[in-house]
């Protein structure tokens, strides 16, 4: 038999899971609380039993899917040292395409996070984790001599990189992976 708090955490996922869903659908301004319900088949009034409101849901559901893109992104890309790892990294973050909506929502995400202090928060604590799981991943490689800066500079890069092929999605075709091989000091022998 399923608790009441078992449901209550189910509930709020498949809140979640609609408001992260209709963000990369129609944007996060468009969201409302009746278009949440109606995608995960609920009644309108649980979305304020589980969440102050609308964006207090958006806030918590992007950042859930953030945090896992990360997690995800740096388990896969990360797991093995030096070249071998950074070709599963480039990997990792060129599979986020214009058709992706973790891709939409990202975009979404930094957008909405100029306006609500929380989810600027929120957004900055994982990207601050991010870079320095990537420092730390770069200092272990001894590739560069400022591992920190450099990790800024590649999560930097390949965040813009992915924000830009939602706009010219082309950009997938263009080889950056030397240029960003060189920034890391991994180019070995590759172009």
């Amino acid at each position: 038999m399923v608790t009441s708090a078992e449901q209550g955490r189910e509930t709020r996922a498949r809140l979640m899971d609609a408001a992260v869903e209709l963000i990369a659908e129609q944007g996060w301004g468009a969201v409302t609380t009746r278009m949440v319900a109606e995608r995960a088949e609920l009644r309108p009034g649980l979305v304020h039993y589980h969440f102050t409101s609308v964006n207090d849901l958006l806030i918590d559901a992007s950042l859930r899917m953030v945090r896992a893109l990360a997690s995800s992104v740096l388990d896969e890309g990360l797991d093995r040292s030096g070249p071998a790892g950074l070709d599963r990294l480039l990997a990792a973050i060129a599979a986020y395409t214009v058709a992706d909506a973790d891709t939409r929502v990202f975009s979404e995400m930094l957008l909405a996070a100029t306006r609500y202090e929380r989810l600027h928060e929120g957004l900055g604590g994982v990207l601050r984790e991010f870079r320095a799981a990537v420092a730390a991943w770069l200092r272990s490689s001894g590739s560069v001599p400022d591992p920190e800066a450099t990790a800024v500079v590649l999560v930097a890069t390949l965040d813009g990189l992915v924000l830009h092929r939602l706009i010219d999605p082309r950009l997938g075709e263009l080889g950056v992976d030397g240029p960003l091989r060189r920034l890391t000091g991994m180019s070995g022998n590759r172009r």
